[in-house]
Formats: structure tokens, C-alpha cells, sequence
């Protein structure tokens, strides 16, 4: 990536869910005004997307990751090739949002963690923990 007294240049963004945790192997696709792909980029470990500097201009930004909801977001290069976005969030598709992390009190009477696994589709092995 190639630098300047002033940092980094390209596109800069954070790929998060609602709860901020890192969406690691997010997709970033970049189109210029003509609809053509100009980047493509993976997020990383901590969400974290930096590319190579962009031409001065406005983009669309989409992103993507599999179990969410793709998102949108609209870029502005300047003549330095670098366009920060920020934190871009990501809400899970489908289904129910998880519960916020933090300190569970379990009902024992009433309640079981189990865990079933499929064996070559023929059978399964069950476990469940105390």
C-alpha cells in the first residue's frame, strides 16, 4: 500500500455488526459512475478494508458478507485517492437478532445446552452440558 506524509491513501472502512463486532471476510465492491468495478476488497480480521488509492471522483460502495443484509454507501475520492468511510453496519439476515453479550443466569429445571452432530447422514451423536 503506498503512503505519504499524511497516511495511507485509497478507501478506508470498518466493516461492523449493530453490536460492534468485526463482519472478518466481508466483500467490498467499488463502481465508478459508469457502473464498472474499480476495487475489490476482503475485510479482514478486525473488519478493517483499506485498498489501493482510488482516482479523484464518487463511487458506490457495496457491501456484503454472508448471513447479513448487503448495504449500499456512496464514496467521495479526493485528489489524494483516498476515501474514508468510516464504519459501515451490517444487520443479520434472516432470523432473529443474537442477545446482547454479557452475564446469563440459566434456569437449570428448565433449561439444557445440548449439541446434536450428523455422522455421514446415517446417524447422529448426541452431548449436552451440566
Amino acid at each position: 500500500m503506498e503512503s505519504t506524509r499524511s497516511g495511507p491513501r485509497g478507501l478506508h472502512a470498518v466493516v461492523r455488526t449493530k453490536d460492534g463486532w468485526a463482519v472478518q471476510h466481508a466483500i467490498i465492491t467499488v463502481t465508478d459512475g459508469y457502473g464498472n468495478q474499480v476495487v475489490r476488497a476482503e475485510a479482514d480480521a478486525e473488519g478493517a478494508v483499506m485498498t489501493a488509492p482510488l482516482a479523484p471522483g464518487v463511487y458506490t460502495v457495496v457491501v456484503t458478507a454472508v448471513g447479513y443484509s448487503p448495504i449500499a454507501s456512496t464514496a467521495i475520492a479526493t485528489t489524494s485517492g483516498t476515501a474514508e468511510l468510516g464504519v459501515l453496519v451490517l444487520a443479520r439476515q434472516g432470523g432473529v437478532e443474537l442477545p446482547p453479550p454479557g452475564v446469563w443466569t440459566i434456569d437449570p429445571a428448565h433449561s439444557k445446552v445440548a449439541a446434536t452432530a450428523q455422522h455421514l447422514g446415517l446417524s447422529s451423536v448426541q452431548g449436552r452440558f451440566t
